[in-house]
């Protein structure tokens, strides 16, 4: 069979001879071969959605980033409430009252409220004896 027929013909001219002298009609599905304008069309379409779509993809970075710096300090207090209803117990940073046991040989940490807060034992250096030791159990 040949490849092309009734080139020769107008548009409307090669469809109305196709239609009458085909034995019947279908739908059929087959690739087509794309002009260079179409190609140029395409390629030219391709570009300006990428365009878009990188735009798009830029607005949602940026969006991600917002949203992130405005969750993440709210995340750390979630974790930080998490962990003291877990443990029943604040972490506090204050200054504190050492105060040695020598008998014990013990060093005892004291909140300004005066409660025990952490003990240790004595270094080396601390279980000398001083003048303000001895001043101190005078009074």
């Amino acid at each position: 069979m040949e490849k092309k027929i009734l080139q020769n013909e107008s548009p409307e001219n090669r469809l109305e001879q196709l239609k009458s002298v085909a034995d019947k009609m279908e739908d059929f599905s087959y690739p087509r071969e794309l002009t260079v304008g179409e190609i140029q069309e395409l390629q030219s379409g391709l570009s300006q959605d990428m365009i878009i779509v990188d735009r798009a993809e830029q607005e949602l970075k940026i969006a991600k980033e917002v949203f992130k710096s405005e969750v993440k300090p709210i995340k750390q207090q979630i974790v930080k409430n998490l962990q003291m209803i877990r443990t029943q117990v604040e972490e506090v940073r204050e200054k504190v009252f050492l105060l040695k046991d020598l008998r014990e040989e013990k060093m005892g940490y004291y909140s300004k409220d005066g409660v025990l807060v952490f003990e240790r034992e004595l270094r080396p250096d601390e279980k000398q004896y001083s003048i303000t030791d001895h001043l101190r159990k005078a009074e």
